[in-house]
């Protein structure tokens, strides 16, 4: 489908009816016909501005090659991606592989197309924050300020010296283009989603240009902060038919992009960077000795991200949904090992802190039993970490209690830990829990990863969320024989907010079920169990604790 030319500045005579014309077979044609067919109309004596202005509003490839002077987008793949954006711009969320050009094609000569073609049109440029948004901008102002070409073609839309006549002109206030129409909004404006988003602002079209970004992904609030912007930012829309353009590449399996898909709120077009879609896939667009340098001089995981448009594909183990397996009835007889990572602050934007309380039977089996996760002070961990260890050491059947604590953490805390224990009259040892790996969130995914072998063969197990007036036949069994204290409950928490959450479902949906494509604290906090030395409950008998008979000589 061809744009459509507002009349205010539509040219109506028989070269701007040809060049109609020749639009109209050039958005099916071939690529090579194509590039030969525009030489032609540049050697045709009979080809004059009024010609090629028209083209240059319908056709965006034109308009990027020959008025912009983009020779570097002479490739049929790329020719081939103009003509499908053009075809159905709107409400697709365009995933391209980096360096593919879908900011070229969609950002870029999308938005110079639209105003060629209404000047009273109102365009919003979004991305992660305004810093972001504000080269797209900037390419844009100075294509209008410098191209000679596009001032000439078009005088009654672009400023001769924009700098000097138009009314906006500057990258944070947005710039405005000879219109007919005076609303509020230039003509173009960056923002941020999240970081800068305009209120009071209406526009006829919003672009999304790489709103997820690297540090919208490290945490589930900030992908939920993410989201909750985009969902925002929909009124920023204009009144009557607002449309909304999506571009970018994944950074994450759980990102706002994939709500987005999730929620069929656009089309998706979709192209990594090869064939296949696999690492070891012919490249599409780049050279092969491109491709390589990029796989070697780049992580899987960004590489599975960023060019291949599917996190899950560089995860060096990815955890199934399969391999979640849960516990309705503990076994009586356990060992308990209590394992905390701290985060040394309440701060939104800080990691959570992850206390586990893993069993361990006689087969070596692993039971989450009990835990914590979520923003806590220093005095709010002692209570926490205290209050577990009591309440384990207690429970029928807990043959030993052991508390790990991250190194990292470890030695101003415990000496917090150590005073309190010398107020309270008790004492217990802290076990400081190392890794040899090294810091950052790399050795984090590393030290995560050990739960691969016991979740895969079903030893690791979740406690079954019992709904108390609904007991499975099995729990039933245990209640009739007055040993509730071994059904599972659900284990409710309060976060730093005082809101009650359910830790299992939490750490399912926000963290397991993610892994590796953000940084979990409760799944590290977890595989810190391979730290702690598990060993399973020695069986004492009467017997057993008899000294043994000297040796007869």
């Amino acid at each position: 489908m061809l744009p459509v030319i507002a009349d205010s500045v539509k040219h109506k005579n028989n070269n701007a009816d040809a060049a109609q014309k020749f639009a109209e077979w050039a958005h099916t044609a071939p690529f090579e016909l194509v590039l030969l067919a525009y030489a032609d109309c540049h050697d045709d004596p009979n080809i004059d501005d009024s010609f090629i202005r028209t083209l240059g509003q319908l056709d965006r490839y034109y308009l990027g090659v020959f008025l912009c002077n983009r020779h570097d987008m002479v490739h049929p793949w790329i020719y081939e991606r103009c003509r499908e954006v053009e075809a159905a711009p709107d409400s697709h969320l365009d995933l391209w592989a980096r360096f593919h050009y879908k900011s070229s094609i969609i950002t870029f000569l999308g938005t110079v197309q639209e105003i060629l073609c209404n000047p009273d049109i109102t365009i919003g440029l979004l991305s992660y924050s305004a810093r972001q948004a504000k080269p797209f901008l900037r390419q844009i102002m100075q294509e209008f300020d410098s191209n000679e070409k596009l001032k000439q073609l078009y005088p009654d839309i672009l400023w001769q010296k924009p700098r000097l006549q138009a009314p906006k002109w500057a990258e944070n206030e947005g710039i405005c283009v000879r219109r007919f129409a005076n609303p509020k909004e230039q003509t173009i404006e960056a923002h941020g989603l999240v970081d800068g988003q305009p209120t009071g602002r209406h526009f006829d079209l919003i672009i999304y240009d790489d709103v997820v970004v690297q540090e919208s992904v490290n945490t589930p609030e900030q992908i939920a902060k993410t989201t909750l912007s985009w969902e925002l930012s929909l009124n920023l829309g204009s009144t009557h038919n607002p449309r909304y353009q999506y571009a970018g590449t994944r950074y994450s399996y759980g990102d706002t992009y994939g709500t987005i898909l999730q929620r069929a709120a656009v089309k998706p077009r979709i192209h990594p960077a090869t064939v296949d879609g696999k690492m070891d896939g012919e490249p599409i667009f780049l050279q092969p000795e491109r491709w390589e340098e990029i796989k070697k001089t780049t992580s899987t995981y960004t590489v599975a991200c960023q060019q291949l448009l599917n996190p899950i594909a560089g995860s060096d183990v990815s955890f199934k949904a399969e391999w979640w397996t849960e516990w309705e009835i503990r076994p009586y007889t356990l060992n308990a090992y209590i394992m905390c990572d701290p985060a040394h602050s309440r701060k939104r934007e800080s990691n959570r802190t992850a206390i586990a309380v893993v069993g361990i039977d006689g087969n070596y089996n692993k039971f989450l039993l009990d835990g914590v996760c979520h923003r806590l002070s220093l005095s709010e961990r002692w209570d926490a970490l205290k209050m577990l260890r009591s309440k384990w050491k207690r429970a029928p059947g807990i043959r030993e209690v052991k508390v790990g604590y991250e190194r990292y953490g470890a030695q101003s805390d415990i000496e917090h830990f150590k005073e309190m224990m010398r107020i309270d009259g008790s004492s217990f040892p802290v076990y400081e829990l190392n890794w040899t790996g090294g810091g950052g969130p790399q050795s984090k995914r590393d030290r995560i990863q050990r739960l691969e072998p016991d979740l895969k063969d079903g030893s690791f197990f979740f406690p079954y969320p019992t709904d108390e007036k609904r007991l499975t036949s099995h729990q039933k069994d245990y209640k009739i024989k007055k040993q509730e204290f071994l059904i599972s409950k659900k284990i409710l928490r309060k976060d730093e907010e005082g809101k009650v959450y359910d830790l299992v479902d939490w750490v399912k949906r926000n963290e397991y079920m993610l892994f590796p494509t953000i940084h979990p604290d409760f799944l590290d906090a977890l595989s810190r169990i391979y730290d702690m030395d598990p060993m399973p409950p020695i069986s004492r008998t009467r017997h057993s604790l008899e000294p043994e008979a000297e040796a007869r000589f």
